[in-house]
């Protein structure tokens, strides 16, 4: 779902830091942020490993009178094709991301002004790491967090990220108790004769929103704006 300009601190970032100038949204999903950028007249160019999300932003797109340029594939692998913009921007990507370096780097040359990374403080599955103990027995790892990827940007760009912390909306939301019970338990690798006991787990925790959805755990969500200038 598309956010309206001004809800979110990232887009607020991205154009301060771009001008009114072009920006190139790794891991653009169905168009959250590109779209709105879009509308606001920045030249947006996607890159979308998945098929039918880049698909859905199209529509979604020609749905709201706005011009996008896509690329379907995995970052870095098409950035030889993305060219040069003037922020570069990925938001939830980076948890997901095997060589985390080569990923900065590569949007780090991508970008004349500066990159903004929208990310959680911790790996989003990290609140179902207490049900895995309690299910399975298992301990996870507790790492890596935000800090850990600033030191990764420090690393690759030679500068220390700011980091902006904000309340969001919880990142999953579910019409009723059934679809959300059957999500997590395929999550959390439960077999269904073991289904009425993770849901005896699960349920205490669930809280419904203001405009009805369901959610595990907090209705809102922190997230950290984490962005730095090009020298």
């Amino acid at each position: 779902e598309a956010v309206r300009v001004g809800d979110s601190p990232t887009v607020a970032i991205v154009e301060e830091l771009s001008r009114g100038g072009s920006v190139l949204d790794v891991g653009a999903g169905t168009g959250r942020l590109a779209i709105p950028l879009a509308a606001r007249g920045h030249r947006v160019t996607t890159v979308e490993r998945d098929p039918e999300m880049a698909r859905v932003l199209s529509v979604e797109a020609n749905r709201a009178g706005v011009v996008i340029t896509q690329i379907v594939g995995a970052w870095p692998i098409v950035a030889g094709n993305a060219g040069v913009h003037d922020v570069g921007l990925s938001t939830h990507v980076v948890y997901d991301v095997p060589g985390i370096g080569g990923f900065v780097a590569a949007m780090q040359d991508a970008s004349r002004r500066g990159v903004v990374v929208e990310m959680t403080p911790r790996h989003p599955w990290s609140p179902l790491y207490r049900y895995f103990r309690a299910l399975h027995g298992l301990e996870r790892p507790a790492r890596p967090t935000v800090d850990d990827f600033a030191r990764v940007v420090e690393e690759v760009a030679g500068v220390t990220p700011v980091q902006q912390r904000w309340s969001s909306t919880s990142g999953l939301r579910f019409t009723d108790m059934q679809e959300l019970l059957t999500f997590y338990r395929r999550r959390l690798l439960v077999p269904p004769v073991r289904s009425l006991e993770a849901a005896a787990l699960l349920e205490p925790d669930v809280h419904r929103t203001d405009d009805g959805w369901l959610v595990l755990g907090p209705v809102e969500r922190e997230v950290v704006t984490v962005w730095w200038r090009k020298r």
